[in-house]
């Protein structure tokens, strides 16, 4: 078998490599996803010029795809991270050596942190302990369908806190996409409230970040479009939620409310107001992403399993990481962790 990687710029593929990509991308439901997309790729490059798709031919002919983004020291990292739900290699489902294809590349390692674990070429490059589930709202057979499996004290909730908030404010509403700017304003308004009110990375801050997700929120592409969905209580609006969709899928991306009505909890009552809404509209599959939040797995009736790891060129490399992992995992992290974590943890290397 001889392998050969051609390392290209994003906005350097053509005709006969988007039509490939398109084509590779209805191996599995996973790999469906709008995040593995053409579209989002290249968003990101005319956005970073660090990006890039390593091109890897098996026997002359293109069996896969690998977007990346290049870091310091030579390490590949996730395209578009970090808000990239899901990576991976975009192939036919040819057999070939990972660290070939990052050796080929010219790279010293290529980092990810959620690939579908059931990319065979990826499993060897696994950190233990990382598989988790990515919740999925299951809606083939329906919306109906999908709430008669729901537990009835989470639709009991539900309905009361909806009550609740109409009678205050007005009838719920549900407008699945806003082209309007001053929306999304919003939305980046309360999400940056919230990174500062729980100490997290102001995403927002980076340029290239806010260019990505506001070229995204008006792109309409058949493989990755985006859905600026808002929510409204009477005239106002309570919850505005971006995703991004592919055929049949719908991922979310970001999600924020007006937290003067959080007793309501407007979050879900907008995600169920978008799933009713995407079931009209032909959508079979919602991806919650793979965040272990609780809610996620009370409102989710499907999963599947991702994980993180890192494909090194190096063999000694890969071998000294990995052990390096162990030991600060096995004797440091696992002491420091409240019980609670722990249970989690182990519910985690469980599902592997």
């Amino acid at each position: 078998m001889t392998t050969r990687v051609t390392v290209v710029e994003t906005s350097e593929l053509g005709p006969r490599e988007a039509a490939l990509w398109a084509e590779f991308q209805q191996t599995s439901p996973a790999t469906l996803n709008p995040f593995l997309s053409l579209t989002f790729v290249q968003t990101v490059g005319r956005a970073r010029s660090n990006a890039r798709v390593a091109v890897v031919e098996v026997n002359g002919e293109i069996e896969a795809f690998l977007p990346y983004e290049l870091g310091p020291k030579n390490i590949a990292m996730p395209i578009g991270r970090p808000m990239n739900n899901l990576q991976g290699f975009i192939g036919s489902g040819a057999s070939f050596d990972a660290r070939s294809v990052v050796r080929r590349a010219g790279l010293r390692g290529w980092c990810f942190d959620a690939v579908p674990a059931e990319q065979m070429v990826l499993i060897p490059h696994h950190y233990r302990g990382t598989t988790v589930q990515c919740a999925v709202i299951d809606l083939t057979e329906g919306y109906e369908f999908y709430l008669q499996g729901r537990s009835k004290s989470l639709l009991r909730e539900a309905g009361r806190t909806r009550r609740n908030l109409e009678r205050e404010f007005g009838p719920i509403s549900h407008q699945w996409h806003s082209a309007r700017p001053e929306d999304l304003r919003q939305l980046i308004g309360w999400k940056s409230d919230q990174y500062v009110r729980t100490g997290q990375i102001q995403l927002f801050s980076d340029p290239t970040a806010r260019r990505i997700v506001e070229e995204l929120a008006t792109t309409g592409n058949t493989d990755c479009a985006g859905v600026l969905s808002v929510v409204f209580a009477g005239e106002r609006s309570i919850a505005i939620r971006l995703g991004i969709a592919g055929p049949r899928i719908l991922c979310g991306w970001f999600t924020a409310y007006d937290r003067e009505l959080a007793r309501f909890a407007p979050g879900t009552i907008g995600l169920f107001a978008l799933a009713e809404d995407a079931a009209r509209r032909g959508v079979t599959r919602f991806e919650l992403g793979a965040g272990q939040e609780t809610y996620k797995f009370r409102l989710a009736n499907k999963s599947y399993a991702v994980a993180s790891g890192a494909v090194w060129r190096s063999r000694g490399e890969d071998f000294g990481r990995k052990i390096y992992r162990r030991l600060i995992y096995d004797t440091f992290l696992r002491d420091q962790m409240p019980s609670w974590l722990k249970e989690l943890d182990t519910r985690r290397v469980r599902d592997r």
